[in-house]
């Protein structure tokens, strides 16, 4: 149902209540040191706006959320119009990509400039449907995790890595801090037919993928503009359920919220609790 990113479907229905999961020490999305600026992807012309602090405002309110929840979710929220980006407490802590890792290598691979017009099609397959069988080829076509290791080299990815089996790419190991650094790198980084090509299929998802799962959940429940959904279940007894991409036709903020509960929670209860934490970061930017 998954492709090669998940060994078995993710479950319907799951029991509530899942212990808190232990809290690396990490930035808090509210404190000065949790605001910093991606400077080395900005170019050097472009204008900024002065500091506003909504995106450590916005971080430290999902931040709170989650930990109501009880669910260990990492949240990054950046201002490209500032510079600002947030990082919540679980900001940097590796979680399993899901479908996330399709975004990951449809930047390298066009970066690259040696796509063809049937990797095009393959891109969008991935990106928009999520379509496994379109990313298993282009994985196997073009080298499989060398993709993710000169994806973290060339945007500079601090928690990113190949998958351990080399043949599941949902295994990638990413984080929110990471995500945020993707879609800030196509944003800022990539030619502009390139960045409009990603942007566009993402932003034509339908909410029904192609594995028939419904994944018009997180930012993509809240009329987000070019999101990826990730999902997977049940590596290392956990239900992995995550929303990353761009929120408002501006191109102004971009947030990625990463979540990886306890299998026992339920894909149901995984989803409903990223539906919240999105409304309430998107909210807070709007």
């Amino acid at each position: 149902m998954l492709g090669r990113k998940s060994a078995s479907p993710p479950p319907r229905h799951g029991a509530v209540g899942v212990a808190a999961a232990a809290l690396s020490v990490l930035l808090v999305g509210c404190a000065p040191s949790a605001v910093a600026t991606f400077q080395d992807q900005q170019r050097a012309s472009e204008t900024r706006a002065k500091p506003t602090g909504v995106p450590a405002a916005a971080t430290a309110s999902v931040d709170q959320q989650a930990d109501a929840q009880q669910n260990p979710l990492g949240v990054a929220i950046l201002d490209r119009a500032t510079g600002e980006v947030a990082y919540g407490r679980l900001a940097q802590q590796p979680m399993y990509s899901a479908s996330l890792s399709k975004v990951i290598v449809a930047v390298e691979l066009l970066e690259r400039h040696r796509v063809t017009p049937q990797d095009r099609f393959a891109l969008r397959r991935a990106l928009g449907p999520s379509d496994d069988q379109a990313m298993n080829a282009l994985w196997d076509r073009y080298g499989g995790s060398s993709l993710i290791t000169a994806a973290a080299d060339r945007m500079k990815l601090q928690q990113t890595r190949p998958p351990d089996e080399p043949g599941r790419w949902g295994d990638t190991v990413t984080s929110a801090r990471d995500m945020a650094a993707v879609y800030q790198y196509l944003l800022a980084q990539m030619p502009a037919a390139d960045r409009d090509f990603v942007l566009d299929a993402l932003h034509a998802a339908p909410s029904r993928a192609a594995d028939g799962v419904n994944q018009k959940f997180g930012l993509m429940a809240v009329d987000a503009q070019a999101v990826k959904s990730g999902w997977m279940c049940c590596q290392k007894g956990k239900v992995w359920v995550h929303s990353a991409g761009v929120v408002d036709s501006e191109r102004r903020y971009v947030v990625a919220l990463l979540t990886a509960q306890s299998s026992s929670v339920g894909y149901g209860k995984a989803v409903e609790d990223i539906n919240e934490v999105s409304r309430t970061a998107v909210t807070r930017l709007r």
